[in-house]
């Protein structure tokens, strides 16, 4: 049984690690993938070896109560996860890798959200890690005593798959934003900023035109900018940016952010671990952080001793594009992700998990 973001949307580790199994010739014989969501109608591009199932239904429950493996990448727990049977193992994969931002029992947060964060740590078997930064922020912030797979996360499998399939992609995402496939001047700057606990609006967005104009000077091309929204914010991230600019793209509601990462050629945001994904293309990130001094989850890392070069305005940031330097930036990003962080995105990650699954098959019926 497979859930992403509590049946809402079709996507993430989850989708990485179902779709792997379908491409595994081994695998598919073994495993009878059941995907659940709150519609399954809104989803038909669902490939036809997975199977949907609704939330709440009394098959959903009979394959929940019957599945050996439970996946999910956020909490799993409550009215959708009553209890876990003895011998049926919960991998929880979360849905990002190393980021700024403070997470989960090192961010102040309600008493609440740290009881379920609790309840679904007791539970889980495995967990999935990008890094040996990650692999610890899983021990201590997740406080999860158990096993922690440092093979890369799923979903950042496809930043390893070959040029011709990257293109597709890119074409697939220009496709939805109403842009020509075969216009090579076509530059797309993703803002990938994430959310706030505290709901403020007025730390999104910058000047459009005075930033493509400065990606124009120092990159060249006709610049377009994709706003991702996080799934905190999308029952109001359209009040905050103006759409009807013909240079900002909406793909807040495209169901893959990786299409989108992967189709970019600079990113720009704030605390988000988007941001630190996007860097997997090697390309540029630039830090856009206007409530550095009272964002309400705190940071890792010193902001100002990071690989990405920082702003606070548009007029800081501006002047950080037309003055990137890319060798320095790349020797900067590279010391950051091995002495810093001890990054270990592999390319195989959905194999990992896959080869731990089979590792754990037990044929047995539970009790």
């Amino acid at each position: 049984m497979l859930v992403s973001w509590n049946g809402a949307q079709y996507n993430c580790n989850p989708r990485a690690i179902a779709e792997a199994i379908v491409k595994g010739k081994s695998a598919i014989r073994v495993f009878r993938l059941n995907y659940a969501f709150v519609n399954p109608d809104n989803f038909p591009d669902v490939p036809a070896a997975i199977h949907k199932v609704q939330i709440g239904s009394l098959e959903y429950y009979r394959l929940l109560a019957t599945s050996q493996f439970i996946i999910s990448n956020i909490r799993f727990a409550g009215l959708y996860f009553p209890y876990k049977k003895r011998k049926q193992l919960y991998i929880q994969t979360m849905h990002g890798g190393h980021g700024l931002k403070r997470v989960e029992m090192d961010a102040d947060l309600p008493a609440s959200y740290q009881k379920s964060l609790l309840e679904d740590a007791s539970r889980t078997d495995l967990m999935i890690s990008d890094s040996r930064f990650w692999t610890e922020l899983a021990h201590t912030a997740f406080r999860f005593p158990g096993e922690v797979l440092e093979e890369g996360l799923p979903r950042n499998d496809v930043f390893f798959s070959s040029d011709e399939d990257k293109l597709m992609i890119r074409r697939r995402v220009l496709e939805y934003v109403e842009l020509p496939d075969d216009d090579s001047e076509i530059r797309l700057l993703i803002y990938t900023p994430t959310f706030r606990n505290n709901g403020r609006r007025d730390v999104y967005g910058f000047d459009v035109r005075r930033v493509t104009e400065a990606m124009t000077k120092r990159f060249g091309g006709k610049w377009f900018v994709l706003v991702s929204s996080h799934p905190n914010m999308r029952t109001y991230y359209k009040e905050i940016y103006n759409f009807s600019n013909p240079a900002l793209k909406d793909v807040g509601m495209y169901p893959d952010l990786q299409d989108i990462l992967i189709s970019g050629d600079v990113c720009i945001t704030d605390y988000s671990s988007a941001g630190m994904e996007f860097c997997l293309t090697g390309r540029p990130v630039f830090l856009l952080a206007r409530d550095m001094g009272d964002y309400d989850r705190g940071f890792y890392f010193d902001m100002h001793a990071l690989p990405w070069s920082l702003a606070e305005t548009d007029d800081e940031l501006i002047r950080n594009i037309e003055s990137f330097d890319e060798k320095a930036y790349k020797q900067k990003l590279s010391q950051f992700n091995e002495d810093v962080i001890g990054l270990n995105e592999t390319g195989h990650a959905s194999e990992a998990v896959i080869s731990w699954m089979l590792k754990h098959v037990d044929g047995a019926k539970f009790n």
